[in-house]
């Protein structure tokens, strides 16, 4: 009898045609990734580059995800063979590196993330295979490599960055991209320089077959991102939601008499 893998798999969720709400986690807990399931996302990344906690953290939150059946990210600080095996060893279904700015950034990040013959991931799925049957002979097609492209670098190489041979995913960080767009004057995410970057970005991802993600500040942005076509979006951090729901709260307060 087969078994089926605990959490849907994020390609099949992308081949399904609907854009994606990635529930982006910055705080290191488990409940609150229980509560991004509750509200419907469709997968979540647990940030460890600009998010807090440690592998003890991150492996409370995958745990959280996978009972959920949420399929979970992994943003590590780097471009790190050690950090990248240790996440998806740990659970995840895929990684987010940061500062992918060349074609020799890319292969070196699928090499950590992919199993022979594609790369050279250490073997010692200690809790990954847990989740999917037969895992080492399916993770090279379950698992995620997606690369940042947040630097003019990096849209200097877009095509060979995203022609690397198991490269399946972008996450654009716009807020990276508009400041160093901008020579570090701003961080304009509307910005007209940053907009034309980020078309280009979807347009090459369509061309080279590669999953199209981005994150995005607010709701509205989202929107105008959605109607474009991107596949998978992020919405601000846990974080910030905690943030907008205590302004929001603390308004009711305001102007009483």
């Amino acid at each position: 009898m087969s078994v089926e893998p605990r959490e849907a798999s994020i390609r099949a969720k992308v081949a399904a045609g609907k854009p994606l709400f990635n529930a982006w986690m910055q705080l290191g807990l488990s409940y609150a990734v229980e509560l991004a399931a509750e509200a419907g996302a469709d997968l979540v990344t647990i940030d460890q580059q600009h998010g807090i906690g440690g592998h003890a953290e991150l492996m409370g939150c995958l745990t959280a995800a996978g009972a959920a059946r949420l399929p979970a990210l992994v943003r590590v600080a780097r471009n790190d063979f050690g950090l990248i095996g240790r996440a998806l060893d740990a659970g995840a279904q895929g990684v987010i590196c940061p500062m992918i700015n060349s074609a020799d950034d890319a292969e070196a990040f699928v090499d950590a993330v992919k199993y022979p013959p594609l790369g050279s991931r250490s073997l010692g799925p200690f809790r990954a295979r847990l989740a999917v049957p037969d895992y080492i002979s399916v993770a090279n097609g379950w698992t995620i490599a997606c690369g940042q492209v947040e630097t003019k670098t990096a849209l200097d190489n877009l095509d060979a960055i995203l022609a690397t041979p198991g490269f399946d995913m972008i996450c654009v960080g716009p807020n990276d991209l508009a400041l160093t767009l901008s020579g570090g004057v701003h961080a304009d995410i509307r910005a007209a320089e940053t907009i034309a970057a980020i078309d280009l970005v979807l347009a090459k991802c369509r061309e080279h077959g590669v999953i199209a993600g981005i994150f995005a500040n607010d709701v509205d942005y989202a929107k105008s991102l959605i109607k474009k076509g991107w596949q998978i979006l992020a919405v601000s951090s846990d974080a910030r939601w905690l943030t907008w729901g205590a302004n929001a709260a603390r308004g009711a307060f305001d102007g009483g008499s």
